[in-house]
């Protein structure tokens, strides 16, 4: 009876149904087991935005991980001349809105993954120092219709450069003593621009010459080195084309020096005027 059993069992495992057969296999089949991978950063976090109070600064990385790691953020606020930076209260989502409690500093940002097999962190470089936005500039209003005459507009003479002073500008020199009757003068000379012209005129009784003309500036006037009667008048110009040139004129005086006059020649022009600086 045992044996007509077993063997009644051993006939029903041959008609054991194949697709049983397969599915039982593919269920005590043994599966591979799938490792974790710890998280980590593929590129660290940075600012971006402009570090003005009311602009919006936002955190930016990339990073893998498996599980996927879950980021958490927190913002720094840190000292112009340090890396140290205390947390800002509160400060935790992605973007973080500047404020004017951070006016002087600079804003860092530090992420932070875990994904439950491991948990790492990194900080961004901090930003420039935080400034106040920049007040819009006023509307100009429309100014009134003016009722001042309409510009005169340059003419080319308008436009004409000033005329410059001589350069170097002259010098004249005089020594000598004085007398009774006039003044024994030893030394007359003008130190100038080589290319300047010298006119010397002289005039009242007893002048050793009424005119003179010297093509350049540094010389002495030998001429009039001698004794010359009180009353007479020496007057020195030293000129050239397109620039201000010089006008000194000596009054031979009794008992005392020479009165002197120092002015400058304004170009194409023999009048002296004050001069002034330009």
């Amino acid at each position: 009876m045992l044996a007509y059993l077993l063997g009644m069992s051993a006939r029903r495992r041959l008609h054991v149904p194949v697709s049983l057969a397969v599915l039982a296999a593919v269920f005590w089949l043994p599966v591979a087991a799938r490792a974790d991978e710890p998280p980590s950063f593929v590129s660290k976090p940075v600012v971006q935005g402009d570090p003005v109070v009311g602009s919006a600064l936002t955190a930016v990385a990339t990073w893998t991980g498996d599980p996927t790691p879950t980021a958490t953020y927190r913002w720094g606020r840190c000292p112009a001349t340090s890396n140290i930076c205390p947390e800002i209260t509160g400060a935790t989502a992605p973007q973080y809105v500047v404020t004017g409690a951070d006016i002087g500093s600079r804003i860092a940002v530090e992420i932070t993954l875990d994904n439950y097999t491991e948990r790492v962190s990194r900080t961004s470089a901090a930003t420039a120092v935080v400034t106040a936005r920049a007040a819009p500039a006023p509307v100009p209003s429309p100014a009134p219709p003016s009722t001042a005459p309409a510009a005169i507009p340059q003419t080319a003479a308008s436009r004409t450069p000033r005329p410059t002073l001589l350069h170097p500008f002259p010098v004249v020199r005089i020594r000598g003593f004085f007398a009774k009757t006039g003044a024994r003068i030893t030394l007359l000379s003008v130190r100038g621009p080589q290319k300047a012209q010298i006119d010397v005129r002289c005039i009242g009784r007893g002048c050793p010459v009424s005119q003179l003309t010297l093509p350049k500036a540094n010389v002495r006037l030998h001429g009039f080195e001698r004794f010359l009667r009180a009353g007479i008048q020496l007057q020195i110009r030293v000129t050239r084309p397109g620039r201000i040139g010089s006008y000194t004129s000596f009054l031979i005086r009794s008992r005392k020096a020479p009165r002197r006059v120092d002015r400058c020649l304004p170009s194409r022009s023999t009048k002296p005027v004050r001069c002034t600086a330009p």
